[in-house]
């Protein structure tokens, strides 16, 4: 935003300067059109920089939203730590596509939905407090009419996790640049039983946690501090990787650079400002 502002100002300047010769020398030659240039460089010089002004105006307003958070400057930053969410991050996390492979009703998958995926029950799993015993009992009493079908959801609900086409060949990469690559993630201990075959991309990573290894939860200040600690990261020169921005607010709050991911190619254009090749 600075440099554009700076450039702005300099094509602003160089107009205004470009007018003002050129009325000089109309005026030298006797030219008659040196009035009508005066009156449009003088015109010029209150449009211009308005014209400008609305620019910005008009870039500032389009610009992402989670870019209105507090950005820890990163110009003087060596990173070379890389903190990745799991979820719609390195996998896509589909329960919607569960629920029409299991081929329920209208009615019923939105009351399974209910019951297991949109739950506060589902929230605690992540938590990892709950045996797998005792989370399948708690989504079978939000809703006990659906028993079997919330039985048959919870059994299959690894289904829910595909791993993207482009994780595995872009933490190698990064990896080959030298980054540390580690993993701060809310899931559940049941799902990752479950899913463990999709998330072989694991065995790249330096470290991390899923909030059921350590109960506590992003964006809870525990975890990226209990992660900050264990794993020895300089915040600094950490960039955490997140799809949720109430997740990105907290890790800028902890000190870390962050993310708001919205696609790979968005991220790779965020990290490559902080550095990352």
């Amino acid at each position: 935003m600075k440099n554009l502002k700076r450039l702005l100002a300099l094509i602003g300047v160089i107009l205004l300067a470009g007018m003002y010769i050129l009325t000089l020398i109309l005026s030298l030659t006797d030219n008659s059109a040196a009035g009508n240039m005066l009156m449009a460089s003088l015109f010029g010089t209150v449009i211009i920089p308005v014209l400008l002004y609305a620019f910005l105006l008009v870039y500032k307003w389009t610009r992402p939203k989670d870019e209105i958070l507090s950005k820890i400057l990163a110009e003087t930053s060596e990173i070379n730590t890389l903190i990745f969410d799991i979820g719609k991050v390195l996998v896509d996390y589909d329960w919607k596509k569960l629920l029409q492979d299991l081929k329920y009703d209208e009615e019923t998958s939105q009351a399974v939905a209910k019951a297991v995926f949109l739950s506060d029950t589902w929230t605690e799993g992540d938590r990892g407090i709950l045996s797998e015993e005792e989370l399948l009992q708690a989504f079978i009493s939000n809703n006990p009419a659906y028993e079997k079908e919330i039985r048959e959801t919870f059994r299959r609900m690894g289904e829910t996790i595909h791993v993207y086409s482009y994780t595995k060949s872009w933490l190698k990469y990064l990896k080959k640049q030298g980054y540390k690559l580690y993993i701060l993630s809310n899931f559940s201990k049941p799902l990752y039983d479950r899913c463990q075959k999709e998330m072989k991309f694991l065995d790249l990573m330096d470290g991390g946690y899923m909030s059921w290894q350590i109960h506590c939860l992003k964006p809870e200040p525990e975890i990226y501090q209990k992660l900050i600690r264990d794993f020895q990261i300089e915040p600094s020169k950490a960039v955490f990787i997140d799809d949720r921005l109430d997740n990105v607010a907290e890790a800028r709050a902890q000190g870390l650079h962050a993310v708001h991911f919205t696609g790979r190619k968005n991220a790779m254009g965020q990290l490559a400002d902080f550095g990352v090749k």
